[in-house]
């Protein structure tokens, strides 16, 4: 029987990762680069943000940071609320393996950094922290912002926590807890937030509550930043819902992550971008 069930894990391993990759193709082949846009805000987006390349000092101790994690064989147990991982669903798990598997890469914490860098918004929230290295490109891109950022796992927040200081980070507030309990009293207190980044618990009704959520305490110049939008069918339908909402007006699909701009003096359109 133990036989059997690996095999059918391993299986289901090979099924998902599958069908990402068809999903990718299909990206590929619809996705079009900044010389084929002829919205104006979205090819300054493209030209000047999404496209655009940074190095920094800055960004080069948070991915020295990155790395001493990938290098850690201390393992600690996760408690996940959300749909789970589909590489790894076991509770105790090593903190390199969480770092290269859960925080956004490199290129995407960049992006965040220069989303962030661009926009400037004033109050920031981040639905799932993990050990904070895409809290770490929120906070570095504008240190006058106010960071909440969001996490289930009381582990994950200690290290992220640490990660926090050691970058000297004074502009992030942490919340832990179940995102159901903790997400929405905490809008309601803020009344107002400027851009909202989901990564966490990737399922199709909890992304479309926090999408409803957060569209409450918008406003036109809010920013929505949906991570893992094809991880799933169901992530996918969120999207498709994300995308036919009233409340929307432009949205950037970058295949893992979507962005969501809802000022409504721009002209409702779904854009593929290659990146």
């Amino acid at each position: 029987d133990q036989k059997v069930n690996y095999a059918c894990i391993v299986l289901n391993k090979i099924v998902e990762k599958i069908k990402i990759i068809i999903r990718y193709i299909k990206y590929l082949i619809a996705s079009k680069n900044h010389h084929a846009i002829h919205s104006p805000f979205v090819f300054d987006l493209v030209t000047n943000v999404i496209y655009k390349n940074i190095s920094t000092n800055t960004t080069s101790k948070i991915e020295s940071l990155r790395s001493d994690l990938c290098k850690d064989n201390n393992v600690i147990i996760v408690k996940d609320f959300g749909a789970g991982s589909n590489i790894n669903k076991k509770k105790k798990r090593k903190i390199k393996d969480i770092a290269k598997n859960s925080s956004k890469n490199k290129k995407f914490g960049e992006l965040l950094y220069r989303i962030v860098e661009h926009f400037k918004p004033k109050e920031i929230f981040e639905l799932g922290t993990s050990f904070g290295i895409s809290t770490l490109y929120l906070s570095k891109a504008n240190l006058k912002s106010n960071i909440t950022t969001f996490e289930g796992c009381e582990e994950s927040a200690k290290i992220a926590l640490d990660n926090f200081k050691k970058l000297d980070c004074a502009n992030i507030n942490t919340i832990v807890g179940e995102f159901g309990e903790t997400f929405s009293k905490k809008l309601a207190q803020k009344n107002k937030v400027n851009l909202v980044f989901i990564d966490g618990n990737h399922s199709e009704k909890a992304t479309i509550k926090y999408f409803d959520e957060s569209i409450k305490y918008s406003d036109q110049k809010t920013i929505l930043i949906f991570d893992d939008i094809h991880w799933s069918s169901g992530m996918e339908k969120a999207w498709s819902y994300i995308k036919k909402s009233q409340n929307t007006r432009v949205t950037v699909d970058l295949f893992f992550i979507g962005l969501v701009f809802l000022d409504q003096k721009l002209s409702k359109e779904n854009f593929i971008i290659r990146f």
